[in-house]
């Protein structure tokens, strides 16, 4: 019998002063197997302890959430070794070809100037998650070869990638692919070696 389980769950996440950062669609709970990095750790943790049916309140600190602020990971660099013309706060790139490279964030334009940041936008934060979980049952041998769950629903939803408890390599996919992380943006991918590891992904 397999110790992995496909647990699906709906949760409201907020920050430490309250404001609502993201949610589960209504009446769609997400769903994901565990074992695999597909949630946080410190959420993964607090539901494979709960009982099918419950509710809690679980509070993630960030060194089971989405780890702490690097200031080594951010970068200024000239907007001519993008792959665009204009960029905007907000807006994702991807640090290379490869589909694991290090997704980055503009957070600051000044001129022909872009600051990068490859922290995860919920770094250093803790993570209030409000959560209702709705099912659990051991994993399948098929859903255990092929890594993930083979229901409806799934991590992130299609919604802010990183809000959900997703880990930071699948928020991160979610911004370059959906355009969207922890308050949107539009995905890039530019082709840019950053020097002293500045924007390295460091999770």
């Amino acid at each position: 019998m397999s110790t992995q389980q496909v647990i699906s769950f709906n949760y409201t996440l907020r920050n430490k002063a309250g404001e609502v950062l993201d949610q589960s669609p209504e009446g769609r709970p997400l769903e994901f197997l565990s074992g695999v990095g597909q949630i946080i750790e410190g959420l993964e943790e607090s539901l494979l302890k709960m009982e099918e049916g419950k509710s809690e309140e679980v509070i993630v600190r960030p060194e089971k959430g989405y780890g702490f602020r690097d200031e080594s990971q951010i970068d200024t660099i000239n907007i001519s070794q993008l792959p665009v013309d204009q960029v905007k706060v907000g807006d994702y790139f991807q640090a290379g070809q490869d589909r694991h490279a290090p997704i980055v964030r503009v957070v600051k334009v000044e001129g022909d100037q872009v600051t990068l940041d490859a922290n995860h936008p919920l770094a250093g934060e803790d993570l209030v998650f409000s959560v209702d979980l709705v099912g659990k049952r051991d994993a399948t041998e098929e859903e255990l070869a092929h890594g993930h769950a083979h229901s409806a629903g799934g991590c992130c939803g299609g919604g802010g990638g990183g809000g959900c408890g997703c880990s930071s390599e699948e928020s991160a996919r979610a911004a370059a692919d959906e355009g969207e992380c922890c308050g949107g943006g539009h995905g890039h991918a530019h082709d840019h070696e950053h020097g002293k590891g500045g924007c390295g992904c460091s999770h």
